[in-house]
């Protein structure tokens, strides 16, 4: 009984796995938080509206104004008081906007990470299947050179060079698929 040779195959699989979970986690969460940070766009948005409209209200105001000192003042600090709120709002949602495009940024790494670890995973089970079939054939190969049944006293030397082509198209196979990076 001759032993198996070591399958690295489960190894790099299971790391293939435990990143894949590692990433799963991170996107969920960022997804949690990425909705929680949306939520504020509304409200921000909103009260960049209301005081830009109030904002103009009390220009129209003033630019029509015909009353006293005192309400021209008034209505001036009116003005600067929308003018503020107005800037402290837009400074705000634009921060919460530039943290939504990085949270965006990230959950788009992470799904080309994903979809790359998918493909290295299957890569790594084809890469596996050939090298069992390569193997099988080497198996077949040898277990027909060495065999004696046969209805002449010579092998099938046609299946033998039949057999021996595919073990190297098989070989060649993996070896463009290791040179390529597959």
């Amino acid at each position: 009984m001759s032993a198996q040779p070591s399958d690295n195959y489960d190894a790099f699989l299971s790391r293939l796995d435990a990143a894949t979970t590692s990433l799963n986690a991170r996107a969920a969460s960022l997804d949690k938080g990425f909705t929680a940070v949306s939520l504020l766009l509304g409200p921000y948005e909103s009260g960049v509206r209301t005081w830009e409209e109030r904002r103009h209200y009390v220009s129209e105001q003033l630019a029509g104004h015909a009353g006293s000192p005192q309400s021209y003042t008034a209505l001036g600090e009116l003005h600067d008081v929308a003018v503020k709120m107005e800037s402290m709002l837009r400074g705000r949602l634009r921060h919460v906007q530039d943290k939504l495009a990085g949270m965006q940024d990230r959950r788009e790494a992470i799904h080309r990470s994903l979809l790359e670890l998918e493909l290295s995973r299957k890569k790594l089970q084809s890469s596996r299947l050939l090298s069992q079939d390569r193997e099988k054939l080497s198996t077949i190969f040898s277990s027909l050179a060495g065999s004696t049944v046969a209805v002449s006293a010579l092998p099938d030397t046609g299946l033998l060079i039949d057999l021996r082509e595919a073990r190297e198209a098989i070989i060649l196979a993996e070896a463009l698929m290791e040179l390529k990076g597959y």
